[in-house]
């Protein structure tokens, strides 16, 4: 009962400015602010370090739902005094061991802390750790996790983003051979699965990792380019996921398979489908450097 009695004296302090800054908080270590990180990694920084990161909060993900489907705890707000500010976090659905959300945030907080060895050193070390602290902290305080998924999540996610970190160093200049080698794991994964968490996690990796193949032999983007054109980029760019990812749903019904589909377009778009646009409509305006 003590990680229950935890989850309650946080909640002892409730008010709206902490509903509202946490809410806000949560969605870092969730699949929309994840998407939109990679895109903009990937469009406009790094290419290769893009693939690194998607590649990391991917296998964390995939790893998350399968331990959930083991342990099947069920989340602190089924438990009576639990509060939830926002109707819409109480639909959450799948189990609380261990957190998904603090899982992606220490994936995104060793990626800020593997960056910042190359630039921006104090400020990517400080968005690291906010990210492995707030995060985790705000799943409590919303009533979605308790004290130890929420360690275990983080625990977890800093320790596939280091094996993976070194796994793709390993893979050299084939990242893109070994990376698409594993999408029928994942495509397995699926079949055997069919819940949503893993139809988003897996469409998504499969669409950017056949996207990411193609990208690197048929297109080579250069990222490089003026401001005003990076900026452009990221507005054409995540209009295409918005359409994707909202447009799909008017126009089939609700389902597992859908979910697949939807976001491998959303993966193939990001790591394909924009750069080929992008290189065709500002192949004058790239940055020379």
């Amino acid at each position: 009962m003590m990680d229950l009695d935890i989850v309650k004296a946080i909640q002892s302090i409730s008010n709206p400015p902490l509903d509202w800054f946490f809410t806000g908080v949560t969605t870092i270590g969730g699949e929309v602010f994840f998407i939109l990180l990679v895109a903009v990694i990937y469009w406009t920084i790094d290419k290769r370090f893009a693939h690194m990161f998607a590649l990391t909060f991917m296998t964390s993900a995939l790893f998350n739902t399968l331990v959930k489907g083991v342990f099947q705890r069920p989340r602190p707000y089924t438990e009576p005094g639990v509060r939830v500010p926002y109707e819409s976090l109480n639909m959450t659905s799948g189990y609380s061991f261990p957190s998904g959300h603090s899982q992606g945030a220490g994936v995104i907080g060793m990626t800020a802390l593997k960056a910042s060895k190359r630039r921006y050193r104090k400020p990517l070390v400080a968005a690291g750790v906010f990210v492995m602290v707030a995060v985790p902290l705000s799943r409590i305080y919303l009533g979605q996790h308790y004290l130890t998924d929420v360690l275990a999540g983080l625990v977890v996610g800093v320790a596939i983003a280091l094996v993976v970190f070194k796994v793709v160093d390993l893979m050299g200049d084939n990242e893109h051979l070994w990376t698409l080698a594993m999408v029928p794991a994942a495509v397995v994964v699926f079949l055997v699965s069919q819940s949503h968490d893993v139809a988003v996690a897996t469409g998504a990796f499969t669409g950017f990792a056949l996207g990411y193949y193609g990208e690197k032999r048929h297109v080579g983007f250069d990222v490089r380019a003026t401001l005003g054109v990076q900026t452009l980029k990221i507005v054409i760019g995540l209009l295409g996921v918005l359409l994707l990812k909202e447009g799909f749903k008017l126009l089939y019904e609700d389902s597992a398979f859908m979910d697949f589909l939807r976001y491998l377009l959303i993966g193939g778009w990001v790591a394909f489908g924009a750069p080929l646009v992008f290189g065709h409509v500002f192949r004058r305006h790239q940055k020379t450097v």
